[in-house]
């Protein structure tokens, strides 16, 4: 035992100071290739079964960042859309300042519509601006775009800080309307969700069943009072035509220009130089 134990301390130390070129150094390099491939083959087994648990350990914190993700992705998206209906707010805000060129002589006043009062017995909103910015019952209201004014209605009613504004679909409003083809005049009265009826045409009065026959506002002046509303605002569009032989009059059904269930803003034309008269 003594022996084997000098031996290999000899040998040891031999090699040792022998570096690279030691006894033992080839046997070592011949050991390394011998183990090489298994190494490989031990490695391709391992590998994956160890990348496995690791991933396994990093499931928790991948998930999280995967709901990070989705979050600001969710946040994107609707901050897309919330500048897409941003600029359409702009873009009707706009076509509104824009109709003050069309009805310049009435010094309109833009208002948001913060409350709506269609029920059975009145169709109705309530506007943002009162007697404070100069509103005034009976002033007419209008919406539009870049095609022009459309009537809305007229205020019945006002506070300080906010006004109520009679729908021209209500059942109590009027006013005089005249077809744009023709030129026949008449009342166009609303009639709530029904569309509204333009009565009083000239026996025999010609709808064209090929294009649409729009509804203006006549607008009149008699005895130095002008009616409430200006000419020339959209009402709407007749939908139907009506005459029996015989008859003294003809009458149509118009379906309103405006979607006064949508509306948002509005325009108020205040004072005019002249008092209300009528329709």
């Amino acid at each position: 035992m003594v022996s084997l134990v000098a031996a290999s301390l000899a040998i040891i130390t031999l090699d040792y100071r022998g570096g690279d070129r030691g006894p033992l150094a080839e046997a070592g390099r011949a050991m390394e290739s011998a183990l090489a491939p298994l190494q490989r083959a031990a490695s391709n087994v391992v590998q994956p079964i160890s990348n496995f648990f690791s991933d396994l350990a990093d499931l928790p914190r991948l998930s999280s960042r995967n709901d990070e993700l989705q979050r600001q992705l969710e946040e994107a998206a609707a901050a897309i859309q919330e500048n897409q209906q941003l600029q359409q707010e702009v873009t009707r805000l706009q076509d509104l300042i824009d109709l003050g060129d069309v009805v310049h002589d009435l010094r309109p006043m833009p208002a948001s519509v913060i409350a709506s009062g269609v029920s059975n017995f009145e169709w109705s909103v309530t506007i943002d601006r009162g007697s404070d910015d100069g509103i005034e019952p009976d002033m007419p209201v209008v919406t539009g775009d870049e095609l022009g004014p459309r009537l809305v209605g007229r205020v019945i009613r006002v506070t300080p800080v906010s006004s109520v504004v009679q729908l021209l679909v209500d059942r109590d409003f009027s006013v005089a309307g005249q077809l744009l083809t023709s030129h026949e005049a008449g009342i166009v009265e609303g009639r709530g969700e029904e569309d509204m009826r333009m009565d009083l045409l000239a026996p025999g009065t010609v709808v064209s069943d090929e294009a649409p026959e729009s509804v203006f506002t006549l607008g009149y002046e008699a005895n130095d009072q002008r009616s409430i509303y200006p000419p020339d605002l959209l009402i709407g569009t007749v939908s139907r035509a009506f005459t029996s032989p015989g008859s003294v009059e003809t009458f149509v059904t118009v379906r309103p220009a405006v979607d006064v269930s949508t509306l948002r803003y509005v325009l108020v034309l205040r004072a005019r130089s002249h008092s209300a008269a009528g329709p």
